[in-house]
């Protein structure tokens, strides 16, 4: 290639908007007509800022996992809607009432219409003769019919794309920035930002101060120990959107309700769940429990970045860190989103019944259970003296959902009535229930809070089994919507309270993280 053409190219890619586009669409709707669109688009923006999953998805990649991200990455949302997408929208939403699946077109326009997104969502209503009316849209996505429409009709195929390639280079114009990246400058131009809680109490924001202390002791220390509480999904019942996701305590309870008759009032799930064991019994407790606790639901953003830290670190050239998470759910999603990243971990189960009940059992990674008969001289799990890990160690401190690993089994094993909780807190110390190594870590770390409503007093017991009120190194919490209540018993813990989105709280603690680099990092 002689000189001039290498000229003319770079002059070309100079000429291009930098902007990245997202094609959003189903392949029963619009698959012709995506990837004819790719291609009038790609020869303008090119293919590096195009994504479209036939184009794009290559053999060996985690399609899902690319998918999410590209679309979450964007500048540009482009929603293919033909005439067959609300149909097969509603069919999709019926179905997932029997059948819990993830619907990812669904999902995908979800993430990118979210609130403070930094995307630019564009429908465009593909074939002759189409209409958008917000009242004919499922809920869910109702927030589409209130934007403004582009169309790529048959009859005037050529015009309605060179529109439409007009109205993205205007927003190229006008946006240049990633939209995480967006977000991040915003929340740092409000360093001192508040936001009124439930109550009307005001809770700080994460600022760019935050996530430094907590990346510093993460990454430069790996002295954090994350606490996933009951609160790590939104409401569903409330939002009625969003991809299947396990019930919280709220959900949880007001399902147990529903299901025995009781009428609610001001109970909390373990009030009602003694209830529904006291009058009908223990069986038919359990038997609620695991219909409510064994759905196929997909990791959530924090799983997932717990699940990924190790490598991340890796990639980036800074010392690997495992890490030390307690989670107070009975689900396995934390564990799944662990194995689909193929990351090593072992397992410190409490049990509430069978034959080891009122103990923990060690789950090595690639070892037999070991039940703990000695919590205060177990030292088989893989923390050192200096409390660094050599593999990622999850404790589930309320029991799990029915689960074998070899020829070990356990059922019913669940911390939620209030005589359990009662059985949980009554053994005295700590020591005599918790690991000593898991009990030295969590004493001499930072931890984190995620979702973890200390307002509950069944999620205090476990915090006053080990610190006996106050934490001794300090701490952070953060929450969706926190209440007064909240912020006051953190503030006596020794925890500072936050107010977020626990999915833009991991990103945006992403987004830092991968501009750390080995001369970044402390000492």
């Amino acid at each position: 290639m002689d000189a001039t053409s290498d000229d003319a190219r770079q002059q070309a890619d100079v000429a291009r908007p930098r902007v990245r586009v997202f094609i959003n669409y189903r392949r029963d709707d619009t698959r012709g007509e995506a990837r004819l669109l790719y291609d009038r688009l790609v020869s303008r923006f090119g293919a590096e800022n195009l994504f479209l999953d036939v184009c794009n998805v290559q053999p060996g990649m985690k399609w899902l996992e690319e998918i999410r991200s590209q679309s979450g990455s964007c500048h540009i949302f482009l929603s293919l809607i033909g005439p067959r997408w609300i149909s097969i929208m509603r069919a999709r939403e019926q179905a997932a009432l029997d059948n819990p699946e993830e619907d990812h077109v669904r999902s995908e326009i979800l993430r990118a219409i979210k609130p403070n997104s930094g995307i630019h969502v564009i429908p465009v209503l593909v074939g002759d003769n189409m209409s958008l009316s917000k009242k004919d849209l499922p809920r869910s996505v109702r927030a589409l019919g209130e934007l403004q429409v582009a169309y790529v009709r048959w009859q005037s195929f050529e015009p309605d794309v060179a529109f439409l390639i007009s109205r993205l280079e205007v927003i190229a114009r006008e946006q240049p920035a990633t939209p995480l990246a967006a977000v991040t400058a915003r929340q740092e131009e409000q360093h001192s930002a508040t936001i009124p809680a439930g109550t009307g109490v005001v809770v700080a924001a994460p600022d760019a101060a935050h996530y430094e202390d907590v990346l510093q002791q993460m990454v430069d220390e790996g002295n954090v120990v994350p606490f996933l509480g009951s609160r790590m999904t939104a409401r569903r019942a409330s939002a009625g959107e969003g991809p299947p996701s396990l019930p919280n305590t709220e959900e949880l309870a007001e399902a147990l309700a529903k299901r025995f008759g009781i009428k609610q009032a001001e109970m909390d799930l373990p009030e009602i769940a003694e209830r529904v064991y006291v009058i009908r019994g223990r069986p038919d407790l359990y038997r609620a429990l695991r219909h409510l606790l064994t759905m196929d639901c997909e990791p959530g953003p924090v799983h997932r970045f717990l699940a990924r830290f190790p490598q991340m670190l890796e990639d980036l050239g800074l010392e690997k860190r495992y890490q030390l998470i307690v989670s107070t759910s009975f689900d396995t999603v934390l564990e799944r989103a662990f194995d689909d990243e193929s990351e090593p971990y072992d397992l410190a189960v409490y049990m509430a019944s069978g034959p080891d009940r009122g103990k923990f059992v060690h789950m090595p990674f690639g070892g037999p259970p070991v039940p703990i008969d000695d919590p205060n001289s177990y030292t088989k799990l893989p923390i050192g003296l200096d409390y660094e890990l050599q593999r990622t160690v999850i404790v589930k401190i309320h029991g799990a959902v029915d689960g074998a690993v070899g020829n070990y089994r356990w059922k019913d094993n669940y911390v939620i009535t209030e005589d359990h909780y009662i059985d949980y807190l009554s053994k005295s110390p700590a020591e005599s229930l918790v690991p000593v190594q898991v009990l030295d870590k969590l004493r001499e770390s930072h931890c984190l809070f995620l979702g973890y409503p200390v307002g509950d007093w069944n999620l205090r017991v476990f915090l006053k089994r080990i610190w006996e009120g106050t934490l001794g190194a300090r701490s952070w919490a953060v929450e969706p919507d926190p209440d007064v209540l909240e912020k006051n018993l953190w503030t006596q813990a020794n925890v500072d309270l936050y107010s977020a989105d626990l999915g833009d709280y991991v990103g945006l603690l992403r987004e830092r993280l991968r501009k750390r680099t080995p001369e970044s990092a402390g000492p």
